[in-house]
């Protein structure tokens, strides 16, 4: 691949180890002599001589990638940042179980010097577009790499949405809410909510109902040929849309929610062949569970 030569650092939240991981950053930088910017977030925390951008769009103009320190949270945060272009973006993880942050603390310096010699490869995951309709306008738009999704906001009240796979209709859901989510967002909350794994390769919408009130509402894998469609029912609680639970709207009943793929990605760097399903065994704990001991009953 292409070698790097320039790096933005983002971070949005003071954490463990944050300190630790910036100076190391910073360290590296001197010693290869290899452009650095920092987020805005970092001003006053750093020493002089460190460059930190004036702005957003500054720090993403003057850099080739964008690494993300924090956890998965954080790396969907700067794939916004980064409106979802093609600038690859790198996670340092600093969080829980890091599905999308592929660098561990214990290897940053290394890491970062396989990127720069183009020793990485660059992952394509595709990205939600979600536009909600009231009446014949689109009030507002929305891109997710990880999901869409539709919860109450105050009221503990079933929801009821009626869904559309194109312009077959699909059921009415009546549910605490739904979530239309990518492969790459199916280990997140629609995981959590009984959804199924998706290999993050393949190109499909994921349909998952949040707690429904019939155990025969399923989730559902549909191909990316033709939108998801919802629609508000009469008679709903408070109803919030989120984009990967960072963008939100406050939806009115009769509103449409438009949810399709059109082609949009964002590049993830990797920087070693591995298997999605070791990944899983990893962070999943797959296969680590209680074992009959030998000789036992």
């Amino acid at each position: 691949m292409h070698p790097i030569s320039s790096f933005g650092v983002v971070a949005f939240s003071q954490c463990d180890h944050l300190d630790e991981v910036i100076g190391r950053l910073c360290a590296w930088s001197a010693t290869e002599k290899v452009p650095l910017i920092l987020h805005p977030f970092f001003k006053g925390m750093v020493p002089g001589g460190v460059t930190i951008a004036e702005s957003e769009a500054g720090l993403l103009e003057a850099s080739e990638a964008v690494i993300s320190v924090g956890g998965d949270g954080t790396f969907l945060s700067v794939a916004h940042l980064c409106r979802f272009t093609k600038k690859p973006v790198i996670g340092i993880n600093l969080g829980g179980l890091g599905f999308l942050t592929d660098i561990g603390r214990e290897n940053i310096e290394e890491s970062l010097q396989k990127i720069r010699q183009g020793r990485y490869a660059i992952l394509s995951r595709m990205v939600l577009e979600a536009c909600i309709k009231r009446g014949n306008d689109c009030v507002c738009a929305y891109n997710a790499l990880n999901d869409i999704f539709i919860n109450r906001m105050n009221v503990p009240k079933l929801t009821s949405i009626s869904a559309w796979y194109g312009n077959d209709f699909i059921a009415d859901f009546h549910a605490d809410g739904i979530i239309v989510a990518t492969p790459s967002g199916s280990t997140a909350y629609s995981l959590s909510c009984g959804g199924p794994i998706v290999e993050p390769d393949v190109k499909a919408l994921l349909l998952t109902p949040i707690c429904p009130h019939s155990l025969n509402e399923r989730p559902m894998v549909l191909p990316t040929e033709k939108p998801i469609r919802l629609l508000i029912n009469d008679k709903n609680p408070d109803l919030l849309l989120c984009a990967d639970g960072l963008e939100s709207v406050k939806l009115q009943s009769g509103d449409e929610v438009i949810i399709s793929y059109g082609g949009a990605s964002t590049n993830l760097i990797q920087l070693a062949e591995r298997s999605y399903f070791s990944l899983l065994r990893n962070k999943l704990a797959w296969g680590k569970g209680s074992k009959r001991q030998s000789g036992g009953s």
